[in-house]
C-alpha cells in the first residue's frame, strides 16, 4: 500500500494516508484554498475509508467525485478525470479518463 503525507491542521504535523490516485480538476475554480481549473490533485483514504481530495490548502477534504463544488454552493464546480488509478478505485466510482 502506498501512502502520501497530508497536512494536518488540527493536529498540526503530516500523517501518512493511503494514496489510491490522481485526478484533474476541469471546471470553474473556487477558493483560495479550494479547487483550480486544470490542476492535478491526489486522493487518498483515510482511516474511517472515506475517498478524500488533497486540495490546494494541501490537507484532505471530501468532495464529490462525480461534481467536485463547494458546500456553500456559490460555484457549479466541475468534473475529474483519472490522471492515475493503479487499482482502478476511480474507475470503478464512474470517473472518466483524461
Amino acid at each position: 500500500m502506498k501512502t502520501i503525507d497530508v497536512y494536518q491542521c488540527e493536529l498540526g504535523k503530516t500523517i501518512p494516508l493511503e494514496y489510491v490516485g490522481r485526478v484533474r480538476y476541469f471546471g470553474e475554480s473556487f477558493g483560495v484554498d479550494g479547487l483550480t481549473d486544470g490542476k492535478d490533485y491526489n486522493l487518498v483514504k483515510d482511516e474511517t475509508g472515506y475517498i478524500k481530495v488533497v486540495d490546494d490548502s494541501e490537507e484532505d477534504y471530501i468532495y464529490s467525485l462525480s461534481n467536485p463544488a463547494p458546500a456553500t454552493g456559490y460555484s457549479p464546480g466541475g468534473i475529474f478525470k483519472i490522471v492515475d488509478d493503479p487499482r482502478e478505485i476511480l474507475k470503478k466510482r464512474g470517473l472518466p479518463e483524461l
